[in-house]
């Protein structure tokens, strides 16, 4: 792809450099810095450009497009005008979004601030009240009456979820700070984490939705193309799969976050962690109905990739949560799908030119993948 971006502007290669790519739709979202070059020997900050072969259609296109417009072969656009977010461009600069705070109730807000985003899907922003940060997600229209429909139906659950302050049908939602400190923020227990994870668990699966989760297996053959040219990365693939066709008739349904990970969890925080309580839980708008597998899956792996990037003097106790939490967890399922996230951020590795953390986390993979338990090369 990145050939196609510099065609469309009419770069050399070596001013261009790959930052991300995701899968989106039928194909990807790819994002690459560009130098920016503005005469006089003055080179600033470089230009975010995204190059999106999915072939989903869009409201309006906001940047070039390749191709049939109702399925373009690819679209190019500069961030933050993403097509598939409508909203973003506005909202991202301070005028749009205090004009829209101000309808809320809320005045005097700072500037917005990217917090996250992922192309084509969703960002995250924030903006500093007098008295509180507040939130602002940009999504797909599409997805609006979903989003807040779950957010109802986890506060008629009563799980932790934090309030909404309002949204608007182009996409944008408002929400408070969650209640708590974040996890990574606070001191825990890995034993009494784990139990309350699977309280937590046990809630979130009698909310009421009609929606469908989809599972990180759908990106499983994503991941190995784009590890195609690595031999650890065909075999963890291979035994995936076989994995999951093996449980493939013991799978139950129920409901699901879908992303399940402490980064996704507020702790009230007593100073000791002994008595530490979940008292937020954020990102619930993909909950729906699908593998109860994903979770704890999804739960292990952000724990061992984060196990493996703590610095030293803290690393033993989030590698005894991965331990504690894949003993009692780790079924052949759960696995299988911590094996496809280790592909998802291995290629993400691949792409940051870091050969050795890609290959430990392959390695990981393997080694969980055969009933083991995963660790690092420092520990």
């Amino acid at each position: 792809m990145q050939h196609l971006l510099v065609e469309a502007l009419e770069v050399a290669p070596e001013a261009v450099t790959l930052v991300s790519r995701e899968p989106l739709g039928a194909g990807s979202v790819s994002g690459f810095d560009v130098a920016a070059d503005r005469g006089g020997g003055d080179s600033g900050d470089p230009l975010r450009y995204y190059v999106d072969t999915s072939r989903q259609g869009t409201q309006q296109e906001t940047g070039l497009v390749l191709g049939d417009l109702n399925a373009p072969e690819a679209r190019i656009w500069l961030h933050p005008a993403d097509p598939h977010l409508p909203a973003l461009a506005a909202i991202a600069f301070h005028d749009a979004a205090a004009s829209l705070l101000a309808r809320c109730g809320v005045t005097d807000a700072s500037a917005p601030t990217f917090i996250a985003y992922r192309p084509g899907r969703r960002a995250v922003l924030r903006v500093d009240a007098p008295d509180r940060p507040i939130w602002v997600k940009v999504v797909r229209p599409s997805r609006i009456e979903r989003i807040i429909s779950t957010h109802v139906a986890c506060e008629q659950e009563g799980l932790p979820v934090p309030a909404v302050l309002g949204w608007s049908p182009d996409g944008v939602i408002l929400f408070e700070n969650a209640v708590g400190t974040p996890a990574a923020e606070v001191l825990w227990d890995p034993d009494d984490l784990v139990t309350q994870v699977d309280e937590l668990r046990t809630r979130i699966a009698s909310v009421e939705t009609p929606h469908k989760l989809r599972g990180v297996a759908d990106r499983l053959d994503w991941y190995a193309d784009g590890l195609s040219h690595r031999d650890d990365a065909a075999q963890v693939a291979r035994l995936a799969r076989g994995a999951l066709a093996d449980t493939e008739n013991q799978v139950r349904e129920q409901v699901t976050h879908g992303d399940l990970h402490f980064g996704q969890l507020f702790l009230s925080d007593d100073g000791t962690g002994e008595h530490s309580r979940i008292s937020g839980l954020l990102d619930v708008d993909t909950m729906g109905i699908g593998d109860p597998a994903e979770d704890p899956a999804a739960f292990i792996a952000h724990a061992t990739v984060s196990a493996m990037l703590t610095p030293p003097e803290a690393r033993e106790r989030v590698w005894s949560l991965v331990e504690i939490a894949l003993s009692r967890w780790g079924s052949e399922r759960v696995r299988a799908l911590f094996a496809i996230h280790m592909l998802g951020h291995a290629l993400a590795a691949v792409d940051r030119d870091e050969e050795v953390m890609s290959r430990m986390l392959l390695r990981n993979a393997q080694v969980v993948l055969s009933g083991g338990q995963p660790s690092d090369e420092q520990r």
